[in-house]
């Protein structure tokens, strides 16, 4: 099995700023990865996955033309650790992992676009690509075009500058005050909705700026042209790690909720053999091995989810 990671351009190869990697487009290319890579179909997959057999059964549940051609075609944010980022010429983290697992259990080639967050529903829609994956929130919103299989916990969290000098600690507080979050992210949809709040109440209004990516609004904050980022709290840690101390996180989690691919309401035979695979991923320990490398027990399921988000 192979992955083929599509080339981007190389002023994006020879970029060194984290800013600068961490641009995504929803051209269908994988920003910053060279075509092949020296990992296992294009991925470092880390020793978490293990070896693994093809499961027959859940094979046998995929749609006719994925069988025969043995290509899942995918759309996902390459940009965002510790879930799916480029480190030299592979994909890295734990979504690599989950896609090199369920490549391993269905016994196909995943093959990897890189998409913004706003583009992935319309990508499946015009079928571009068979699934949405990769720190991908289930919504109500979305759940009215498309059908999730979710397969880990999510959480929201605020992230702020070393010492909290506003003293930010949830989402009520962010009235008045400015916020940022990736374009088409649910960090965004939480901070306008919070707004909202704040204005029928009689308070300002929270400020929302979006930025292609998450890293971008990360250097938004540390430069003082935000106040606060509100972001998936797997990338809110990895975040802050890279900030060498200028940020830290605040308050508890909020917004919780699940990740999960996407695929389109009519393609159910692709949904059930994304269910089946995950289950034998999780009955077989490979999905807490995962899970645990990437130290993001928190995110476990008892079992896949179908449309979990309810609010």
């Amino acid at each position: 099995m192979r992955l083929r990671i599509l080339t981007a351009a190389t002023a994006l190869l020879a970029a060194g700023s984290a800013a600068l990697v961490g641009c995504s487009s929803d051209t269908g290319v994988a920003a910053g990865a060279a075509k092949g890579g020296s990992g296992e179909n294009g991925l470092a997959a880390s020793s978490a996955v293990g070896e693994l057999k093809v499961d027959t059964a859940a094979r046998d549940l995929l749609p006719d033309g994925v069988r025969k051609s043995n290509v899942l075609k995918v759309g996902g944010s390459t940009d965002i650790a510790p879930y799916l980022s480029v480190n030299g010429k592979n994909l890295v983290g734990v979504e690599a992992d989950f896609m090199t697992a369920l490549g391993r259990t269905l016994g196909v080639k995943f093959e990897v676009g890189n998409t913004k967050f706003a583009a992935m529903v319309p990508g499946l829609q015009s079928r571009r690509f068979d699934v949405a994956m990769a720190d991908f929130s289930d919504t109500l919103e979305r759940q009215k075009q498309v059908t999730f299989v979710d397969y880990t916990r999510a959480g929201q969290i605020l992230i702020v500058p070393k010492g909290n000098p506003l003293k930010l600690k949830a989402v009520a507080d962010l009235c008045g005050h400015s916020a940022a979050g990736p374009t088409g992210s649910l960090s965004v949809d939480i901070a306008m909705a919070q707004s909202k709040k704040c204005t029928d109440s009689g308070e300002g209004a929270v400020n929302v700026q979006r930025y292609p990516t998450a890293a971008e609004s990360a250097l938004a904050l540390q430069s003082g042209r935000i106040d606060t980022l509100a972001i998936d709290y797997g990338i809110a840690s990895s975040l802050v790690q890279q900030s060498q101390g200028k940020l830290q996180l605040t308050g508890g989690l909020f917004g919780k909720g699940f990740h999960g691919a996407a695929f389109r309401k009519d393609d159910q035979a692709l949904q059930k053999a994304f269910t089946a695979a995950f289950t034998t991923l999780m009955k077989n320990g490979t999905y807490k091995r995962i899970l645990d490398h990437w130290n993001l027990p928190q995110m476990s399921l008892d079992k896949v989810v179908t449309n979990g988000a309810t609010e």
